[in-house]
């Protein structure tokens, strides 16, 4: 009676040793995963603050980049009823033109006679292609 108990407590000390080992190693490898884990996220967070950072850089330089004023280089006046094309300056003649002022629509006349901006040449023959008679 004295062996089967004692074969009984070695059983149960080595299912008990069993136990806690599974236990410990359980532990122990979820930490390392768990850490594991944490880098991860870490540099998937450090990857995502890095996009937003380029992305809200490309944004304001387009929105600067929108905001700066074209430079005109020619302005459409108001001319004895004819439209006269000047330079940037206002004060040099570039072309007259046999465009009548009144044939133009309201809006446009009302430009034309406070000063209309032209960016540039294409934008320019353009205009005079679009209203010469």
């Amino acid at each position: 009676m004295r062996k089967t108990c004692s074969i009984r407590l070695f059983l149960f000390g080595m299912i008990i040793t069993s136990a806690f080992s599974l236990c410990m190693g359980f532990l122990i490898g979820a930490k390392k995963n768990w850490n594991a884990y944490e880098q991860r996220i870490s540099m998937l967070q450090e990857k995502n603050d890095f996009l937003l950072a380029q992305q809200k850089a490309e944004e304001e330089k387009d929105l600067a980049a929108s905001l700066t004023v074209q430079p005109y280089e020619y302005v459409l006046m108001a001319e004895d009823g004819y439209v006269a094309v000047y330079h940037a300056d206002r004060k040099t003649l570039y072309a007259s033109t046999d465009i009548l002022l009144d044939t133009l629509p309201q809006d446009l006349q009302t430009e034309i006679t406070e000063g209309k901006l032209i960016t540039s040449e294409e934008q320019l023959y353009s205009f005079l292609e679009n209203y010469s008679s």
